[in-house]
């Protein structure tokens, strides 16, 4: 009988990780249960400064197209590209997301976000532009499905 091998890698598939918001609110939940509302931010700025060191500099080089283009390909690959809209001037990147993949995901499969849930957007994005030397301000959120306006802008 001949052997057959197949040769496939990760990236031959489509990246969707859906599940992984579910598995990211139940980390960051026992975060916060343990450790309470600091322990949460100060875990989402280790991972953030670590994690996105490379978008950061890309900010710093690029500007506030980086940050935009990293956000559109977030959307593209959860495919939930008509769910956010960007206002970008010279000194400023408006986001505005009807509805969140992650929360509508989680609330699909019977996971109810956690409390702390928010701080994905809030801590993540306020360390990326702090160490970005950029600031972030985050607009609006709506617990019930993720809805967010937050904007980026340059520092003066």
């Amino acid at each position: 009988m001949a052997k057959h091998v197949m040769d496939r890698r990760a990236s031959d598939n489509k990246y969707l990780h859906r599940d992984f918001h579910i598995s990211a609110d139940i980390g960051i939940a026992y975060v916060g249960e343990k450790y309470g509302d600091n322990g949460v931010k100060e875990y989402l700025r280790k991972f953030a400064s670590a994690y996105y060191a490379p978008l950061i500099g890309d900010i710093k080089k690029r500007g506030l197209i980086a940050l935009k283009e990293h956000i559109e390909k977030i959307y593209e690959a959860e495919e939930y590209s008509e769910h956010v809209k960007f206002e970008l001037t010279d000194d400023r990147l408006i986001v505005d997301v009807d509805s969140c993949p992650g929360v509508t995901h989680m609330k699909k499969k019977g996971h109810t976000p956690s409390k702390w849930y928010i701080e994905a957007t809030r801590t993540v994005n306020e360390t990326i532009a702090d160490l970005a030397d950029i600031s972030f301000e985050l607009l609006s959120y709506d617990e019930e499905n993720g809805k967010a306006k937050y904007q980026f802008y340059t520092r003066r």
